[in-house]
Formats: C-alpha cells, structure tokens, sequence
C-alpha cells in the first residue's frame, strides 16, 4: 500500500500591512480578502467621468464643507484583509478621523465605480458586496457606455436600488443639498467620442 500525497500550491493570504509591504511597480492593485487582484488602467471615458464628477464635487465641497472627496488611486481599507481603490470617495465631516495619510481606514459615506467592459463584473459581483458588509451608506455605479448612473443605498446589510439615471436627467444626493449635476455634464467626452 502506497501512501498518496496531494500537492497543490499554497497561497499565502496578505493583510493589509502585508500588502502595503509589496513593492511598487506602478500598477494598481487591490487586496480582496487577502488576495491581491491586479486592476487594470481606466479608459480615457472613465477619467474624463471621474474628473467632471469630481471638479463638481469638489466645487461644491469648497462652499458647502460638509466632508472630503478623494479619487483613485487611494487605498479604502475595508476590513484587515481588504483593501480597494473605488474611482471616488466622500467623508463626511462625522467620519472624518478614518482620514489617514497614507489611506482611509474605514468606509467613506459614498463610494463611486465607473463601471467599464473589463470591470463591470467584478465591480457588481465582488465589490458590491464588500462595501455592503463594510457598511458603506450609498454607491453610485456609472456606466460609462450606456450612460447611466445607478444609485444604491444601503438597507440593513445589502444595497437597494434608489434610482437608475439615464440622459436627460440629474445627478444629486441627501448627502449634498443644494448640489447636482446634469448627466450631459457628467458624460462631457469634449466631442470625442
């Protein structure tokens, strides 16, 4: 009688010093229960979405300091073994002190994904879910090719959807009174495509 080993290559799980820890090779990462998940660059579409929103915010912001918006890259530490890089952020005045230097350790009130072809999937199936569990209030997913801005609050411990915006309409949320934003500004590619 032979005794029969199984081999199979073990993967170490990181935290989130462990991952801060890596080096740097200028690619974005995020560590999603302890796995390292590489992300890709965004489009030209996506960052011009990220910069109209966050000019608009940011805008806003300055008159109205109700909290602090951030864009990617910048880590959002979720839990000790999670770590993700949502496109934009806001920290209300409340949660201020998750603000660190290098990270926010915690959940902002508004977490922001730009949702692409390559991305769409993981975005809705995996990080949807984390920020549920974190307790992250309110996501927006922007759908850069339909142009459409899906609004979901967060209902206990899972997201219902608020509103599904589509072109004509206009972006505003309870968390910024008084603010908005028309989506044929947000969707402004500058005439390129």
């Amino acid at each position: 009688m032979y005794d029969v080993a199984v081999r199979a290559e073990a993967i170490p799980k990181l935290t989130y010093e462990q991952f801060r820890q890596l080096p740097d090779d200028g690619k974005r990462y995020e560590l999603i229960r302890g796995e390292v998940h590489w992300t890709p660059s965004p489009t030209t579409r996506h960052q011009f979405i990220v910069l109209n929103l966050a000019k608009s915010l940011v805008s806003y912001l300055d008159a109205n300091p109700r909290g602090e918006a951030a864009i990617a890259p910048l880590d959002v530490r979720l839990s000790s073994d999670t770590a993700v890089q949502p496109d934009l952020i806001f920290v209300s005045n409340a949660k201020a002190g998750i603000i660190l230097e290098e990270y926010i350790a915690g959940p902002p009130d508004l977490v922001v994904e730009v949702l692409s072809p390559s991305t769409a999937a993981h975005e809705r199936a995996t990080k949807i879910a984390l920020y549920a569990e974190a307790g992250v209030l309110e996501v927006w997913l922007i759908d850069a090719q339909a142009k459409t801005v899906e609004i979901l609050k967060l209902e206990g411990n899972k997201y219902l959807v608020d509103a599904i915006l589509t072109p004509g309409q206009t972006l505003s949320s309870r968390q910024f009174p008084g603010w908005n934003l028309a989506l044929k500004d947000l969707f402004d590619f500058r005439g390129r495509f």
